[in-house]
């Protein structure tokens, strides 16, 4: 899926302009861009611009220690007991309780007999990871918050309890010693019997994790405004790819990197994890139906792909699952997408954009907004998946009686004298578009960030420019200093609103920072100066007017009288997105540094042989070809 999706990886050969630097008339590699295209260095800064935001948020982003997920048992009882109903409704939790949600959740998963010898972790572990997470999602957010997080993880958690491969909620009530065991002989040749306890595992991480980051704005809209993440990803997936590389970031810097990077099982949790959550972009949904209906239809697709295509079959019910709770709960999530579609329209009105979504402020619009997508989206895919997963036929059930609520409501308003809604007042709207300015600010167009400012003197005094940097930045953190802690840090002013949700706080005394993070984090004033190092180095060298022509192979460069004779050398540092498309390979000195993604950490570099430690904690590599 994964090729098919992407095609050919973006990359950046800034080794060919290193050596235009030292010498005019070698370096002629592809710098990312077509001969067309009036952008320079554009996509080389686009990316050290996500990297340094992502690393000065997720790793700034816990100036305090997480408080423990205890409730009182009274409570904790009545959490246990709604967990384990499908009119479950998170979003009447105050959020302590939906964290603790989260981490019953893991608990009743961990009564797996062999649970923690198979993931390699204990559900101790999984506390601050859970705190974290619930930080990174935006609660600006009328549906893409953590509340619809722990919705698509109970739902998981409750399909895979309907087919008989975890234990009830209701185990963790039960003495810590007591253990689950499935009944193979009723689950044993279905489909969902093909998951493994780890593969359980990355499904739910998956589904707790799905929408880590996201800004209340869809993928149209990161494509037509252009924004530093749509760049990097290419238009493909673009906030699905941010989610994945957001959660294995977060793992790794609370303790759970052994997860990723055990030899054999730490590839297949990734790349069970990349393909579940990008099958949540609505964009690929028919590419899903047709691979499922051929698995469904006894296909011999082999024992990766059934397993991806049974998370994913999994995770798309749960997460478009509104439709198939009852209707008192399924019309809340209808109302909170609209009010975020809402915000969307607005901000692409005031950008001038094109509008991709239609959202109503009338019932009947609701209604047949309802109709159209029941009877488009989610009916047909829950009465596939119960083609193979047959415990899911009562959901599917659920989704016809709600449609046909809908359709009867949508007549109703039809034939009837209902007032449409008074119009937004301009305040209200104007609100509303700034509230977008505490999203994560790749996810915004350069022309709408907050502006970027120097970090406080307490933690860090910001590196002046380089010299060699000419021009204005078209992305300013990459010139004028730090970057931005994530704009949620943002002071307000007099003209912007106040932001109770915001999560950084860049007055805390250094001493404070310090002990908030493992000591093996580098600064966030550190990563800053290399990134704007790097930035200068990338410009200068394109300066030095090297031809923008794309090579046949990537070293097609070799420097003259290095190494053997016969032999050329190519050093490469690179910025890789993860398991998804974007390396970025920056050949610049005879050793330099192998950085790793702008999302995702210490991701190995490709063809990379010998390895040091860098001063990101990330490792350095001298490949020579022949």
């Amino acid at each position: 899926m994964t090729e098919n999706l992407y095609g050919r990886r973006r990359s950046v050969d800034v080794g060919g302009l290193a050596l235009a630097l030292h010498d005019g008339q070698s370096g002629h590699g592809w710098g990312g861009w077509e001969d067309a295209d009036d952008g320079g260095t554009r996509y080389a800064e686009v990316l050290i611009d996500v990297r340094a935001h992502t690393e000065n948020m997720v790793n700034v982003d816990q100036i305090q220690s997480h408080p423990s997920v205890v409730v009182e048992p009274e409570m904790r009882d009545r959490l246990v007991e709604s967990l384990g109903t499908w009119n479950f409704e998170p979003h009447k939790l105050p959020e302590e309780q939906v964290v603790a949600c989260s981490y019953i959740l893991f608990e009743a998963l961990f009564r797996i007999e062999g649970m923690e010898e198979a993931v390699g972790v204990t559900v101790n572990a999984l506390e601050s990871f859970l705190q974290h997470l619930r930080q990174m999602y935006r609660q600006a957010n009328s549906y893409h918050n953590f509340h619809h997080a722990l919705d698509v993880f109970q739902a998981s958690y409750y399909f895979l309890y309907r087919a008989g491969m975890v234990p009830p909620v209701s185990i963790v009530l039960q003495p810590d010693s007591r253990t689950w065991k499935r009944d193979r002989d009723v689950t044993d040749g279905h489909l969902v019997s093909c998951l493994s306890e780890q593969d359980l595992f990355a499904l739910l991480i998956a589904a707790i994790g799905h929408d880590v980051g996201h800004p209340g704005l869809s993928n149209a809209f990161m494509k037509n405004a252009k924004t530093p993440l749509a760049v990097v990803y290419d238009d493909k997936s673009v906030l699905e790819q941010m989610h994945y590389s957001l959660i294995l970031h977060i793992m790794r810097h609370n303790g759970l990197a052994l997860l990723l990077d055990r030899p054999c099982s730490g590839q297949a949790l990734r790349k069970l994890l990349l393909g579940t959550v990008l099958a949540t972009d609505m964009s690929v949904h028919a590419e899903f139906m047709a691979n499922f209906q051929e698995l469904v239809a006894g296909n011999d697709v082999g024992e990766h792909k059934r397993k991806v295509l049974v998370c994913q079959a999994l995770i798309k019910c749960a997460d478009i699952s509104n439709p198939s709770r009852p209707h008192n709960v399924s019309k809340h999530w209808a109302a909170a997408l609209e009010s975020e579609w809402t915000g969307q329209l607005l901000l692409e009105q005031h950008l001038h954009l094109p509008t991709t979504v239609k959202p109503s402020d009338h019932p009947l619009g609701q209604a047949k907004g309802q109709v159209f997508f029941i009877s488009t989206f989610a009916k047909p895919l829950f009465e596939l998946v119960a083609q193979g997963i047959p415990e899911l036929a009562e959901f599917a059930q659920q989704c016809r009686e709600n449609l046909a609520i809908w359709i009867e409501r949508s007549e109703q308003l039809t034939t009837g004298a209902d007032e449409p809604s008074s119009p937004t007042s301009t305040a209200t709207q104007t609100q509303r578009v700034e509230e977008f300015l505490s999203a994560f600010p790749p996810t915004l167009p350069d022309s709408f960030r907050v502006p970027e400012e120097p970090l406080s003197p307490l933690m860090s005094n910001p590196s002046p420019p380089s010299s060699q940097s000419s021009g204005s930045s078209h992305y300013q953190s990459c010139e004028s200093g730090p970057p931005s802690p994530s704009a949620s840090s943002f002071m307000p002013t007099p003209q912007s609103p106040s932001f109770p949700h915001a999560r950084l706080d860049i007055s805390t005394p250094s001493s404070q920072l310090l002990h908030s993070r493992p000591p093996s984090l580098v600064s966030v004033s550190s990563y800053s100066t290399q990134a704007n190092d790097a930035t200068a180095a990338v410009r200068a060298a394109y300066k030095a007017s090297v031809r923008k022509k794309k090579s046949f192979h990537r070293t097609s460069w070799n420097p003259t009288g290095s190494g053997p004779p016969g032999r050329g050398y190519a050093f490469s540092q690179s910025f890789s997105l993860g398991d998804g498309p974007g390396l970025l390979t920056a050949d610049s000195s005879p050793l330099s540094t192998h950085l790793s993604s702008p999302l995702t950490p210490n991701s190995p570099a490709v063809g990379s042989t010998n390895h040091r430690s860098s001063p990101l904690g990330a490792s350095a590599s001298c490949s020579q070809e022949t």
